[in-house]
């Protein structure tokens, strides 16, 4: 007989029609130990409320006839009249009937009350006329004495299941909550586990998608499950590798041809320079007017060739750092006097805010002159002519935080998680600014590879502040 291979991977649908199916099975595992024992509870009351009681009742009707055959038995003796002898007659009559009928539905008295049925049947199998049924005192009392002994210990009994029939119901209701706990615990922590374990799985997934929206390192998500969840973990690191390989041929090529134009662009860059300089021969001024313009469209290319070639060493992590303390007064107004032309040529003037006590940041000068560098000259170029930017830094902790405040138009909320991602640039001024979108990309890197935090609080016309944190020297040398 061919068996029916189990399937190696259970899906989610699955795994919740099986918990629900031992959620069954332990409600109505529970449901069924509770009916017994109240069935149980059921059959001893029912004893207890006829049989016991029947028998209760029974007995203590025969001994009432029989002392009322024995009153009548006397006043037979002392007034000598017939009517006692019928009443004896009725008694008797009577007495059988209700013995009859106790030995009948309980059979169990029959071996019990074998002296009283013997005597009882003798007397009424005499045919000696209504004196024979005059019984003598023994008799009676030996009977009563029987039946009361009977009554006795049926009361006992019913006393021993009544105490029990007590226990039964306190074992059940005790056994009823212990189940419904049990059956509420195993619910809880099974919904728990299953919630877990899919959020965890879930979690992998939202981590890596989160991370490749903000533009940051795209890295395999681990695979927990071999359900739906794991094959979408699977596919996210199928398309993460090929996004990855996408990048990596895609720095090369820039890589490559940033290299390929160097070369000539500064053999070009040289000729212009020999000719501005009157090498070959005197030049007048419109010759002079354009080879500036070509000088400055050179330098631009360079200066873009610049920030590719720095990207693609980037993502290549061949970028060397070499951290020293560095005075962040110093270091600020540095960059600001960089920049100030370009600012003077706006009417933009820029403030310098710094903390009472001095304070050192520990970092590499260069690469974080250029993320300073980044952030101010973008905050020029947004900003309105004869508007202010304002350059702060302060000591938090154990880290250095510097921030550019322009007064620019400010960037929309919904664009602002992708402001650092390469090549992205803010639509609106995509026409009308010029720039490559990659400034902010290259400062965030830098700060990343520092061990800082670089970010952005922006409001539509109001402006934006960009804030970066690097390591702080915890003592002044």
């Amino acid at each position: 007989m061919r068996s029916i291979p189990w399937p190696k991977r259970l899906s989610i649908t699955t795994k919740l029609l099986l918990w629900c199916l031992a959620l069954i099975v332990i409600f109505y595992a529970t449901t069924t130990f509770l009916l017994l024992r109240i069935r149980d509870i059921v059959d001893v009351s029912g004893s207890v409320a006829t049989a016991h009681h029947e028998i209760d009742s029974a007995t203590q009707r025969m001994i009432r006839t029989l002392l009322s055959l024995e009153e009548n038995r006397k006043r037979y003796e002392i007034l000598k009249k017939d009517d006692y002898i019928q009443y004896m007659i009725n008694d008797l009559a009577g007495f059988k009937e209700t013995l009859d009928r106790v030995l009948e539905r309980y059979p169990e008295y029959r071996e019990r009350w074998k002296p009283l049925t013997e005597e009882f049947s003798i007397i009424l199998s005499t045919d000696s006329g209504p004196e024979s049924l005059v019984l003598p005192d023994k008799t009676v009392n030996s009977w009563i004495t029987l039946l009361a002994e009977s009554r006795q210990a049926n009361q006992a009994e019913t006393e021993t299941q009544l105490h029990e029939l007590n226990q039964a119901g306190r074992d059940a209701a005790r056994m009823g909550f212990f189940g419904l706990m049990a059956s509420i615990t195993a619910g809880l922590a099974g919904s728990v586990l299953i919630a877990y374990r899919l959020n965890r799985s879930l979690s992998e997934v939202r981590r890596g998608i989160r991370d490749l929206a903000q533009g940051g390192e795209m890295k395999p998500v681990r695979v927990l499950s071999s359900d739906e969840l794991g094959e979408l973990a699977r596919a996210f690191n199928s398309m993460t590798a090929r996004l990855r390989q996408e990048e990596q041929m895609r720095s090369d090529f820039i890589s490559m041809l940033s290299h390929e134009i160097r070369t000539p662009l500064t053999s070009i860059r040289e000729s212009v320079e020999l000719v501005a300089d009157g090498v070959f021969g005197d030049l007048n001024e419109r010759q002079l007017h354009f080879l500036e313009i070509s000088k400055k469209e050179i330098q631009r290319l360079t200066s873009l060739l610049t920030r590719l070639m720095t990207v693609s060493s980037m993502e290549a992590n061949d970028l060397k750092l070499r951290p020293e303390p560095l005075d962040a007064e110093i270091f600020t107004r540095s960059v600001i006097e960089r920049i100030q032309p370009a600012a003077t040529a706006k009417s933009i003037h820029i403030t310098l805010r710094m903390p009472p006590a001095p304070c050192r940041a520990l970092a590499d000068f260069e690469h974080t002159q250029q993320v300073l560098l980044n952030l101010l000259g973008n905050a020029v170029k947004f900003s309105p002519t004869g508007s202010r930017i304002t350059v702060s830094v302060e000591a938090r902790d154990d880290r250095v935080v510097f921030c550019v405040r322009d007064e620019g138009r400010g960037i929309p909320e919904a664009e602002q998680a992708y402001v650092f991602r390469k090549y992205y640039r803010e639509p609106s001024v995509r026409a009308s600014v010029d720039g490559v979108g990659l400034g902010l990309s290259i400062a965030k890197r830098i700060v990343d590879a520092h061990g800082g935090e670089m970010w952005l609080t922006s409001e539509e016309g109001k402006g934006s502040c960009f804030c970066f944190s690097l390591p702080k020297v915890a003592e002044l040398e």
